[in-house]
């Protein structure tokens, strides 16, 4: 059932529930709807601040954020209403490496609390929740229908080539509406501003949601979950917080608000290389896939080398690198047509402490304080970037392959003018030990019983992947565990 509460006269004013659910985006919606099925003697209930369409000024305001000196587009990042940032989402899709889940030592930074082989299983239901028509990353197999879109690498070289998919891209709030009004044992509230919690000790044993300049509902739950966005949970967890110090587990955890990050993106310069090369958005099979380059495992095993890809649009007006260059066969090309291409790469932050989320005395009209964020860049990120580069830049010229020229210059400027994707990453992170993290594998906080946290600030690192798919597996996850049941193949 779904009821609005800036609209409906006379909306309920208590409300009992197994699993109450804040925040109707990706993870939240498929999180709900995942329970509800697998569980049809529960009573769900998915509060979301906003309503079905574009919020107003006065609720765009609620998310307003300060931020330190380096500028970040807040407000062009988030999305309150039914479906959250899938309303704005470019639908990239991308399972994490393996190398993801582990952090090289001196990062001082823990591993992923689960591995991919325990999240792969999820991964399945996470694709069809999205809409990808397949669940198989491995270039290759792209490879083989398509070889001359592809450079020829050796097996145990530093490059290596993985792949994306795409999403149509869903937008979860539409795509999944009826599928929300028609589950019994559900109930989703719209305009359900999160106000606050109940708590005693360990336990959260009420929450509180209210349209703006409405009566509040309360809701009491077995469970609480926050899906609201990295920021926006980060935010609820702050005030949650209050005065208390930072100096123990969970909601007191120090890495509460901490290394905050999100993938952005470096321009390194230009490549020579066969006109025909796909290291950008291409059609296998009626499909859209993307081929990348990438540090192979080998390379990534080197202390304090970070994940990155590479993608190639063709720039044929730039004379950077002469075709007719290309065509000495004394320098060692092969003999083939050349093109220029412009190289772009997305960078894996490094985890950064002093890159964080705040609270500031202001507040916002629910009352709550509001956040303030420092968003820090770690100069080792470009570093670990441009000596990919330089990886490929020699593979290219050994192999009569092409030649790569660096135009990019590292510096704090570059650094300042760096531009976010809005992934908004780590300030939550799990972990197996308390002290490494706020939260535990399935996300529940460390030093609470009942209090979950379901979002990509749970990630400890990051990648270069577009988190969505896997905040959705992560979704689908929770609900197995607590349904205790094998996950499944639908949606």
């Amino acid at each position: 059932m779904l009821t609005d509460l800036a609209l409906s006269p006379n909306p309920p004013r208590e409300l009992r529930a197994d699993a109450c659910i804040c925040g109707a985006g990706p993870a939240g919606i498929t999180l709900a709807l995942e329970l509800a099925r697998r569980r049809p003697d529960w009573h769900i209930v998915l509060l979301e601040g906003g309503g079905s369409g574009v919020p107003s000024e006065r609720e765009r305001l609620l998310y307003d954020v300060g931020v330190g000196e380096k500028p970040y587009a807040v407000a062009a990042s988030r999305r309150r209403m039914l479906g959250g940032t899938s309303a704005h989402w470019g639908g990239w899709c991308k399972p994490l490496d393996p190398e993801d889940f582990r952090a090289p030592a001196d990062w001082s930074v823990p591993d992923w609390p689960i591995t991919p082989e325990e999240l792969a299983p999820f991964l399945v239901a996470a694709h069809l929740w999205c809409e990808i028509p397949s669940d198989r990353y491995d270039p290759a197999e792209v490879r083989a229908r398509q070889p001359r879109r592809f450079l020829e690498l050796p097996a145990d070289g530093p490059v290596c080539e993985r792949l994306f998919r795409f999403s149509p891209p869903t937008r979860f709030g539409t795509r999944y509406l009826e599928d929300l009004r028609g589950q019994a044992n559900l109930d989703l509230f719209l305009h359900a501003n999160l106000v606050s919690f109940e708590r005693r000790g360990d336990r959260i044993v009420s929450a509180s949601a209210s349209p703006l300049g409405g009566r509040p509902i309360r809701i009491q739950s077995e469970r609480f979950v926050l899906s609201q966005g990295g920021l926006e949970t980060t935010r609820t967890l702050l005030n949650l917080r209050g005065d208390a110090s930072d100096d123990g587990e969970g909601l007191r955890s120090p890495h509460l608000g901490r290394h905050f990050a999100d993938h952005y993106g470096v321009r390194p310069g230009s490549i020579l290389a066969s006109e025909e090369l796909g290291y950008r958005r291409i059609t296998d099979q009626e499909t859209a896939v993307m081929p990348v380059l990438a540090p192979s495992p080998s390379a990534l095993d080197r202390a304090g080398r970070q994940n990155v890809c590479l993608m190639l649009d063709p720039d044929p007006g730039n004379a950077s690198l002469p075709t007719p260059y290309a065509r000495n066969a004394a320098l060692g090309f092969l003999p083939r047509e050349f093109l220029n291409y412009r190289a772009q790469m997305i960078v894996e932050p490094r985890p950064n402490p002093d890159s964080r989320i705040t609270l500031t005395d202001a507040r916002c009209e629910l009352g709550l304080r509001r956040a303030r964020l420092d968003w820090k860049l770690d100069p080792r990120d470009v570093e670990s970037a441009l000596g990919f580069f330089n990886e490929l830049s020699n593979l290219l010229a050994q192999t009569g392959q092409g030649r790569a020229r660096q135009t990019y210059q590292a510096s704090a400027a570059q650094l300042a003018s760096a531009m976010g994707a809005n992934h908004h990453l780590g300030t939550l992170r799990f972990s197996r030990d308390p002290k490494d993290g706020v939260t535990d594998a399935d996300g529940r906080l460390h030093d609470m019983d009942n209090l979950y946290v379901l979002s990509s600030a749970l990630f400890p690192r990051y990648g270069y992947s577009n988190p969505t798919l896997t905040l959705v597996a992560l979704a689908a996850r929770l609900a197995s565990r607590w349904s205790a049941q094998a996950p499944e193949a639908q949606p």
